[in-house]
């Protein structure tokens, strides 16, 4: 699969570090003109936007809470300015607090379910709309996770469960927008080191007894995920929607 993205515009959110820096990045590669996202404006986001022009690639900081429909808008709108159009989103933006259960607010639940759940809603449709306004079919890809398949955490019920939506969401949205010509796909993460879980990676135990676990013997990584991504923005993946990847060195199988 050589994933050409050559005159796509993309939105990926959550894209200032981590796995959604690393899909940004690969889709610059891929001959994309790229929006990098982040909540707010810090030295990630802007360095994620440099790396990216440095290598050759083109790139737009926009920046927003994808859980609130104005900002949502306001994302939308800003990379339509500058890149003219939308091809493809690929909805990155999460959290996944680990809080034992009995312990968890209705504030953090709630915030879980805000980020992972309707802002993926809320980016899907706004940019959905923008697709079928200028005619063009498009590309969306949701990046989940095999916690919405397999409970994998006890101290997190609430990103499970999140994810667990953002799962059937694809395969619903997927249906929804056929007709529009925009495919919805999902790839699933195993356990990939990024911010959210580098301190509980620390323990030398928990690493052993996932990759144990894990019948490719090790942990993912950033670029394993990326990969998967450039073909559900390509047109490689053109008659594929609704389908859920897992990319977890058949941790799920």
């Amino acid at each position: 699969m050589s994933g050409s993205l050559e005159g796509k515009a993309i939105i990926v959110t959550g894209s200032a570090r981590g796995i959604g820096r690393a899909c940004a990045v690969r889709c610059a590669q891929a001959g994309a003109r790229v929006a990098v996202h982040g909540r707010h404006v810090t030295a990630a986001l802007t360095e994620t936007v440099e790396a990216i022009e440095q290598a050759g690639g083109s790139a737009i900081a926009v920046v927003g809470d994808v859980a609130e429909k104005a900002a949502v808008e306001r994302i939308v709108a800003e990379a339509l300015d500058r890149l003219g159009a939308i091809d493809g989103l690929v909805n990155n933006a999460g959290i996944g607090p680990f809080i034992d259960f009995l312990e968890v607010t209705e504030e953090e639940w709630d915030r879980v379910m805000a980020v992972n759940a309707r802002g993926l809603f809320l980016m899907t449709q706004r940019v959905a709309r923008s697709m079928i306004e200028a005619g063009r079919p498009g590309s969306i890809c949701n990046v989940t996770s095999i916690s919405g398949e397999k409970a994998t955490n006890p101290q997190q019920v609430a990103y499970c469960t999140s994810k667990g939506a953002a799962n059937m969401f694809t395969k619903a949205a997927a249906l929804a927008l056929a007709e529009h010509g925009i495919t919805v796909n999902a790839v699933l993460p195993g356990t990939i080191e990024t911010d959210i879980n580098r301190d509980i990676l620390a323990d030398e135990r928990v690493v052993r007894s996932i990759t144990q676990a894990t019948p490719l013997g090790r942990l993912g990584d950033v670029d394993d995920v990326a990969h998967a991504v450039v073909y559900f923005m390509s047109d490689e993946s053109r008659w594929v929607t609704g389908a859920l990847l897992a990319v977890d060195g058949g941790f799920i199988a």
